[in-house]
This record gives structure tokens, C-alpha cells and sequence, in this order.
């Protein structure tokens, strides 16, 4: 991979990742796309070794867990039995939702951070 499809790819990410935080509710198909193409592009500058910080930054990065459920704690559980299991659907949607929008908002940061620090390079 060039620099040029680097920035490309780069730019692509970005986009895919915008409209996953945008979107009210959460596709999985399109996220398993940004999570593919995110770890493409974490591979390659992994292999470039382009910058130090950078290196590090991504060799440490791992993939975003498309099958991640929350852990109900005790408390949780009795309150699920309580109410017929409901309370366990609406913790583990909203779970769910927080964790992926926090690693898709992650990962699109350290991919701005890495795109700034080749454009100063």
C-alpha cells in the first residue's frame, strides 16, 4: 500500500466511521466492514513502520469484538428476574451500543492522530 491509497483508506475510514457514531441505531454488517478495513489499514502501518508512535500505538491495538455481550453483575441478574427479563435485553442493547461506539470513535481518532503525524513528516 502507497501513501497515497494510505491517505485514501484513511479518508474511507473516517467516512465509515461517521456514519456509524451518526446512525441511531447500530448495523452490524457495517460495522464489521469498518472493523475489516480497520484492521487492513492497521496492518499496513504496522508493516511501514512509518513512525514510532504511531508503530506502537497500532501493534497494541486489537480488534473491535463483533460478538461482545456486557456481564450482568448480581444485582443486575436479580433485578432481571424480577421484571421477566427485561431488564436484560434493554442492558444488554444499550451495552452493546456504548462499547461499539466507543471503539468505532477510537479507532477513527488514532486514525486522524496517524494521518496528522504523516502530514508533518
Amino acid at each position: 500500500m502507497t501513501i497515497d491509497e494510505l491517505y485514501k483508506a484513511f479518508n474511507d475510514i473516517d467516512f465509515q466511521a461517521t456514519r456509524i457514531l451518526k446512525s441511531k441505531r447500530l448495523d452490524l454488517d457495517h460495522l464489521h466492514k469498518f472493523n475489516e478495513r480497520s484492521e487492513e489499514i492497521r496492518q499496513h502501518l504496522v508493516k511501514m513502520r512509518l513512525n514510532d508512535s504511531i508503530h506502537e500505538t497500532m501493534s497494541q491495538l486489537e480488534r473491535i469484538d463483533e460478538e461482545f455481550l456486557p456481564k450482568l453483575s448480581f444485582g443486575r441478574k436479580v433485578w432481571n428476574i424480577l421484571l421477566f427479563g427485561q431488564h436484560k435485553k434493554r442492558f444488554q442493547t444499550k451495552g452493546q451500543l456504548q462499547y461499539f461506539m466507543k471503539e468505532v470513535s477510537k479507532r477513527k481518532q488514532l486514525f486522524i492522530y496517524a494521518k496528522v503525524e504523516l502530514n508533518v513528516d
